[in-house]
């Protein structure tokens, strides 16, 4: 994963997981959730490589409607601001400010703190729509906050993600 760029060079699980290991976090092992983070990087990757404007990435469990694509369509022509870099498709715990009639501009909660990634709001990356122009500097700044060795509850990509969201569009 480090060779192929989906993990920082510089990153050092083993500090991750003292860091989980503390009492204030308490986490346990994170070696599946630093799976999962690489192969999110990867499919964004292999979507930036094979080019087009847009992506959707869907993981391997995620059950679509049958009026999927339509629907999906009508956001993308119709209610998505100008300046958006990537679309949660489903999410959990919603924190935002509504922008159109299905979206709303997600937001850090700022209950959390920082030594915790903000973590408590917008779980889940079932699926997720990527704008590819975008997409570098977003995985830039997000790999950024989700291999931060000091923060392991930011190595969830979702929790990441919230916690950046006042950052990217």
């Amino acid at each position: 994963a480090k060779h192929a760029g989906w993990v920082p060079k510089h990153y050092r699980f083993e500090l991750a997981q003292q860091a989980a290991n503390e009492p204030r976090n308490g986490m346990g092992s994170v070696l599946g959730t630093l799976g999962c983070a690489a192969a999110h990087f990867k499919a964004q990757t292999h979507a930036i490589i094979h080019g087009g404007p847009l992506a959707v990435v869907l993981e391997d469990d995620s059950w679509l409607e049958d009026d999927f694509v339509p629907r999906l369509w009508s956001l993308v022509t119709s209610e998505l601001p100008c300046d958006w870099e990537a679309v949660q498709l489903l999410g959990r715990c919603p924190y935002g400010v509504c922008i159109s009639r299905h979206l709303a501009r997600v937001q850090p909660d700022g209950n959390e703190p920082a030594w915790r990634c903000h973590q408590g709001v917008n779980w889940g990356m079932h699926g997720v729509l990527y704008r590819i122009e975008t997409l570098p500097r977003l995985q830039e700044k997000w790999k950024a906050a989700v291999f931060d060795e000091s923060r392991p509850h930011c190595m969830d990509v979702d929790v990441a993600l919230a916690s950046i969201s006042n950052e990217v569009g």
